[in-house]
């Protein structure tokens, strides 16, 4: 499986990841947990919930329980690509723009 990191991913993934470094005690907790969920997406990318269908792209989302953040993303079965669209906390009212 060939894991794609959107532009609008890498930079979401950057600001999670410094808040958490600049906030918390446990300073890879995000960094290891999102780790953690690509490596269970690869596995079984069908598990997300479905969340809406962006330029012909049924796009899902995960949570990441420790960081409350969520990984949006499209899974081509035939091509065997998993594409990061954005990572969003999840406490926001609205989600991100795809």
């Amino acid at each position: 499986m060939q894991v794609v990191l959107l532009d609008e991913a890498k930079r979401r993934f950057e600001a999670e990841d410094e808040w958490w470094r600049e906030h918390r005690d446990t300073k890879e907790a995000f960094v290891e947990e999102f780790e953690q969920m690509l490596a269970s997406l690869i596995e079984m990318p069908g598990r997300g919930q479905r969340y809406r269908i962006v330029r012909g792209k049924l796009i899902q989302r995960v949570l990441m329980k420790t960081t409350s953040c969520h990984v949006y993303y499209w899974h081509d079965a035939e091509s065997g690509i998993l594409e990061i669209q954005s990572l969003w906390g999840a406490r926001r009212e609205r989600g991100p723009s795809l």
